[in-house]
C-alpha cells in the first residue's frame, strides 16, 4: 500500500518527504525514476568517468538531499550532474577507472557501435551537452542555455546545427524537406513550361532570316533583263 502511494507522488513531493523523514523508501523511488536517464546522459557526455560521477550524485543526494524551494527535482538532477561533469577527475575516480575498466570499455563500445550514438560523440562538448539535454533528457531549451550560461539565441542555434551534423553523418546528406503530392505537381507543372518555352526560343532562333533582294544600280544591268534582251534579239533574226 505505502508503494502505490509514493508512485502518485510528485517527483518533488517525493524530495520534500525524503528531506523530513529520510526514509529509504523514498529515495529507492527517486532512484528508480531517474537512474537510468541519467546513466545514459552521463555515458554519452563522459564514457570513462560515467560510474564514478553516478555513484558521487546519489551517494549526495542520499546523504544530504536538496531544498527545491519550488523548483523541479529533475531540473535539479541534471545541473549537479553538469557540476560533476566540469569538475576535474579526483584521485579516487581514476582509481575507480582502472578498477573498472572493462565497464568502461564495454559502455565506450556500445558508444561506437550505433551510428547515431556515434555521431552524438563527434559533436563538441557544448554542442553535445544541449543536444542531450534538450533532445533525449527533455529540459527546456531555457533550462539547457542556463546551464551552458548562454543566451538563448545561440543555444537555440546550436541545437539546429547539432541536428543537421548528426544527419549529415548518419544519412551522408542532409535531408530535403518534405512535400505533398500537390506541391510536387506543381512543380513538375513549373519546369515543364519552362522547358517548354526553352525550346520555343531555341527554335525560333534557328529559323532562316530571309534574304533581301539585290539592288540593282543604273550601270548594271539585271540578269533577267539582259535574257530578256538576247531572246528578243534571236526572234528579229529569224523573222
Amino acid at each position: 500500500m505505502f508503494a502505490d502511494k509514493l508512485c502518485n507522488l510528485s517527483d518533488e513531493d517525493l524530495v520534500t518527504q525524503y528531506y523530513d523523514t529520510r526514509n529509504h523508501k523514498l529515495f529507492q523511488e527517486i532512484y528508480q525514476r531517474y537512474k537510468d536517464e541519467l546513466f545514459r546522459y552521463c555515458a554519452q557526455m563522459n564514457p570513462q568517468r560515467c560510474i564514478p560521477l553516478m555513484e558521487s550524485l546519489w551517494t549526495a543526494f542520499l546523504d544530504a538531499p536538496p531544498r527545491l524551494h519550488q523548483h523541479r527535482l529533475k531540473n535539479w538532477l541534471y545541473i549537479r550532474a553538469n557540476k560533476l561533469l566540469r569538475k576535474p577527475a579526483t584521485a579516487e575516480e581514476d582509481t575507480h577507472r582502472e578498477t573498472s575498466k572493462n565497464g568502461n570499455d564495454g559502455l565506450i563500445e556500445a558508444l561506437e557501435t550505433s551510428e547515431v550514438l556515434r555521431a552524438i560523440q563527434q559533436l563538441p562538448d557544448r554542442d553535445r551537452n544541449i543536444f542531450l539535454l534538450f533532445t533525449e533528457c527533455g529540459l527546456s531549451l531555457a533550462t539547457a542555455a542556463d546551464i551552458e550560461r548562454i543566451p538563448l539565441s545561440l543555444c537555440r542555434k546550436l541545437l539546429q546545427q547539432s541536428r543537421e551534423k548528426i544527419e549529415l553523418a548518419v544519412h551522408g546528406s542532409a535531408r530535403r524537406p518534405w512535400k505533398t503530392a500537390a506541391t510536387l505537381a506543381h512543380e513538375a507543372a513549373v519546369r515543364a513550361k519552362q522547358a517548354e518555352e526553352q525550346a520555343t526560343e531555341q527554335t525560333g532562333s534557328t529559323k532562316a532570316k530571309p534574304k533581301k533582294s539585290s539592288p540593282i544600280f543604273p550601270w548594271e544591268k539585271s540578269p533577267n533583263t539582259a535574257a530578256a534582251s538576247a531572246t528578243a534579239n534571236r526572234s528579229v533574226e529569224v523573222a
